[in-house]
């Protein structure tokens, strides 16, 4: 069953109106200020009835005694379920997201990082970046240089023109003329391979040349494959806007904070959620106990993938349920384009 069929078009409007007022002032709405303020072209008493309905419904409840309603959390997933687009940001956003873009082709971390600062002061919501994974990139080519009589800088291009760069000891001093041929063989039998697979299969797609190479290279490579190939760390995540939370007065009670700042505190969680809420190219908001995690019952997350050539990392926002929906999934659209290539 679709969203809008749920509510009637009165209904509909009003909790639409309700979940935009909400947001906007944190105290419950009540019908007189809608039938006052938002041209819903209805008496009080007609929204109050509306009102009811959509609180029998589960939409709306009362946060105390004789208050205005404020939206559930079925009243927020059926806003933002219902929404048909999603608003377009300021020219001075856009001109301040594009300053990510700019970054991308010089660091991949400095515009991750970047991105998340980026997004929490625009959002004034905690911001989550998750950096692709290395060893899911496709190997282009590799070249190597030499720092000293034993020392190279071993220099890979993967998909998308990302650049890994790793300094390897070696036992003598290597000929430019050798280590130009070594990384021709290299190029040659390596190309077109993702990393990952690199580093599991290397000593057998170059077994037969191993034979041949005199300066011991491509041994000290095939023994040291798991460092140039593959990204055995935990995903790299970049972190912006903690101190937003505290300022939203669902947070204000300390414990309840404290218990948000530390389940955050978990890398691993965190990749998880943003990876299993936004599965696809798709974005995905996600709102209280639809986490199923401890000390997020109280927040909503909206996250969208992005990719760089075969790589793919996770853009997400982290609020309370009372956020600026629209606003939000904009923001990390925008995002996303940006990193997307």
């Amino acid at each position: 069953m679709s969203p809008n069929a749920m509510l009637s078009p009165r209904e509909h409007d009003v909790l639409h109106q309700i979940v935009h007022r909400f947001v906007q002032s944190a105290v419950p709405v009540a019908s007189k200020s809608l039938a006052q303020h938002d041209g819903l072209a209805v008496s009080p008493a007609t929204i109050r009835n509306a009102m009811s309905a959509l609180e029998q419904k589960g939409y709306l409840e009362h946060p105390h005694t004789s208050a205005g309603r404020v939206p559930t959390q079925l009243g927020y997933r059926y806003f933002v379920d219902s929404l048909l687009t999603i608003p377009s940001l300021t020219s001075q956003e856009q001109s301040a997201l594009d300053t990510v873009s700019d970054a991308l082709p010089e660091s991949l971390d400095d515009a991750v990082q970047q991105g998340a600062r980026l997004l929490a002061k625009l959002s004034h919501t905690l911001a989550v970046v998750v950096a692709p994974k290395l060893s899911d990139a496709v190997f282009r080519s590799m070249d190597c240089v030499s720092l000293s009589s034993t020392r190279l800088l071993v220099v890979l291009t993967v998909d998308s023109g990302l650049l890994r760069t790793v300094t390897m000891e070696v036992r003598s001093d290597i000929q430019r003329s050798d280590l130009e041929r070594v990384t021709s063989v290299l190029n040659e039998r390596l190309s077109g391979r993702r990393l990952s697979h690199i580093a599991t299969n290397i000593r057998l797609m170059l077994n037969e040349d191993v034979a041949l190479d005199r300066t011991g290279l491509l041994r000290i490579l095939i023994d040291r494959a798991d460092m140039l190939f593959e990204d055995r760390r935990v995903r790299r995540i970049h972190v912006g806007g903690v101190e937003y939370l505290a300022l939203h007065p669902e947070f204000t009670d300390l414990d309840r904070y404290k218990g948000l700042i530390e389940c955050l505190e978990d890398q691993s969680t965190i990749v998880h959620l943003l990876e299993d809420q936004a599965p696809d190219a798709r974005l995905s908001v996600r709102i209280g106990t639809e986490h199923q995690t401890p000390g997020l019952e109280e927040c909503s997350m909206v996250s969208m993938p992005y990719s760089i050539g075969s790589t793919r990392g996770t853009i997400g926002l982290v609020g309370p349920k009372r956020m600026d929906y629209p606003r939000m999934m904009a923001l990390v659209h925008q995002l996303a384009a940006r990193f997307n290539q």
